[in-house]
């Protein structure tokens, strides 16, 4: 079954955003990988190349909540759902040959000062990331799950961008073992 050209062009554009971003991701490429007709992106996306970006962000940043919300109800403890996200994220990183970090983070660093749009996206990504992860949190009746939660999602950023950066996903090893310091004693 074949994805409406709408949709393969957000799906599309959302790996090419999450392994060159938004700069280096252009239209003809867009078109040519997701076999969309040539018209079809201002048909689709009359603001054009932005207006895909957004698009593409909210479409992956249902996805990682999405996984999130699986892994963690998948898990015996709230330290194991941590660990298993970071995991993921470093299943992710190495199949990719560290290709494809943080679905957002490339673009938050690339766009979200120049354009209102794109850092609305952003923003609206990382606070459903947060949220997911507080709420989950709260349900297994950690104390402060907002700011845990916060942290939590800021240092699986930071370690993220580490292991890109260093072609290494030891970053988020370290992470993995410290998320033990990140929660209390198990409920």
């Amino acid at each position: 079954m074949t994805s409406h050209p709408r949709q393969k062009m957000i799906e599309t554009m959302a790996r090419l955003l999450q392994s060159q971003g938004y700069r280096n991701t252009g239209l003809n490429q867009l078109l040519a990988e997701s076999g969309a007709p040539k018209g079809s992106l201002y048909h689709y996306f009359p603001d054009g190349k932005e207006a895909l970006a957004v698009a593409a962000l909210e479409y992956s940043s249902r996805l990682v909540a999405e996984r999130m919300t699986m892994l963690a109800a998948s898990a015996a403890t709230p330290r194991k759902a941590l660990i298993a996200v970071v995991e993921a994220f470093i299943f992710d990183l190495e199949q990719s040959g560290f290709q494809k970090g943080c679905p957002v983070a490339t673009v938050t660093l690339e766009e979200a000062a120049q354009s209102p749009a794109i850092q609305q996206a952003c923003a609206r990504a990382f606070g459903l990331w947060q949220g997911v992860l507080a709420s989950y949190l709260q349900q297994q009746g950690i104390d402060h799950p907002e700011r845990r939660a916060e942290s939590l999602l800021m240092t699986l950023e930071g370690a993220l961008i580490l292991s890109r950066a260093q072609r290494d996903s030891a970053p988020l090893r370290r992470l993995v073992q410290s998320v033990a310091l990140m929660l209390p004693q198990e409920v």
